[in-house]
């Protein structure tokens, strides 16, 4: 089991932004209203169809029969293949059901959506997820993630002198590990690892150190959660080398950026006057479907694209601290792909594509370009 996600590993982590190829990239196929599957754009125009499969890697897919790249690098759907797709009537509902998990009121008050996220005993929304591995003509597109090494001069440091180092992960739902394929709770092909996983087996296999990595983080917890006393001090007594420090995409829903700001220095704070020489790395979130809601008629997605504006201002005023703009890169990926190709659930989970997008940029950011 080991050595199959270690391979899945170093797969997913070949960056977006390099090379002439993309393995197993997510599309989410969907009817639209009229009954239409339309041609599905992926991350580059595509050149060459290396593998499709389902997202579990079960099975395989084949070109002429249920798939076509037309002219333009974009995958269509062969109607009477055996791809599956979701009927958009199952999927735009009449009604929200409070009684079923797997829908969530619409945003404009009108209905619900189906979500549902990937668990050891169901597929959720990725019953209708393929996974893409083609290669594409190079282009310099999503070559937006700065290096700032320069920020991590101890951890580095003992990374380099193959010193045992700690990682402490902490953040909410997503830095938990929802819904990687292969995180604790569900443990399913193609048992890809969670992102923060990822970044630590990385680390380790290009430094050849030992890093010790406890995952603090809690499902639907925001930064103010994580600046009280009881939850912060465990960080700090872990007396960690490294914090990926993850919270965001609950909050952004309802805390304002300055709000936002404040917590985040309140955690740092806090676990520094245990662990002065922490350092930091904070993680923006991706982009939530702004088309669904907690609260019928309100769309969750608020403050989200506001925060990494928030995160860099404390990188400016506050020594060992950056941060990884995940926002960003989703933003660009979002001008050629839905929002549902992205997602474990619908609503602001990653798939697994986006957990190997999130590692590629925290990567990037902590040790430059990750060969």
């Amino acid at each position: 089991m080991k050595d199959c996600m270690r391979k899945e590993r170093n797969k997913r982590l070949v960056p977006l932004w390099k090379g002439d190829a993309v393995y197993a990239e997510s599309i989410f196929v969907l009817e639209n209203l009229l009954g239409e599957i339309r041609p599905f754009r992926l991350a580059y125009p595509v050149k060459k169809a290396l593998s499709v499969t389902s997202a579990d890697y079960s099975v395989r897919y084949e070109e002429g029969k249920d798939f076509t790249v037309n002219e333009f690098g974009e995958l269509e759907i062969v109607r009477g293949g055996r791809i599956p797709y979701l009927k958009w009537k199952e999927y735009r509902l009449p009604a929200y059901d409070p009684e079923n998990p797997e829908n969530m009121a619409a945003a404009d008050g009108l209905g619900a959506y189906k979500t549902g996220d990937l668990f050891s005993d169901r597929e959720g929304m990725r019953a209708w997820q393929l996974a893409v591995t083609y290669t594409h003509e190079e282009s310099g597109l999503y070559d937006v993630v700065p290096d700032k090494s320069g920020t991590f001069v101890r951890f580095l440091k003992k990374l380099k002198e193959k010193r045992r180092a700690r990682i402490a992960s902490y953040g909410d739902s997503i830095t938990y590990g929802w819904a990687a394929s292969g995180m604790q709770d569900i443990k399913k092909p193609p048992f890809c690892e969670t992102y923060a996983d990822m970044t630590v087996g990385a680390l380790e296999e290009k430094f050849g150190a030992t890093i010790e990595h406890v995952n603090f983080s809690v499902s639907g917890k925001c930064a103010d959660w994580g600046a009280d006393d009881e939850n912060a001090n465990p960080v700090a007594r872990f007396r960690p080398d490294l914090v990926i420090l993850a919270f965001g995409m609950n909050d952004a829903g309802v805390f304002r950026p300055r709000t936002f700001e404040e917590n985040m220095k309140t955690i740092i704070r806090k676990i520094r006057a245990e662990s002065p020489e922490t350092e930091f790395l904070f993680v923006s979130p991706l982009l939530p479907n702004p088309l669904v809601a907690f609260t019928a008629g309100s769309s969750i997605k608020r403050y989200h694209e506001e925060y990494p504006r928030a995160l860099e201002k404390i990188e400016k005023t506050v020594a060992g601290a950056a941060c990884a703009n995940v926002t960003a890169l989703h933003r660009i990926l979002l001008e050629r792909k839905s929002m549902q190709d992205t997602l474990s659930n619908n609503v602001n989970h990653p798939n697994d594509f986006m957990h190997g997008i999130y590692a590629q940029v925290v990567l990037k950011t902590l040790i430059g370009d990750n060969e």
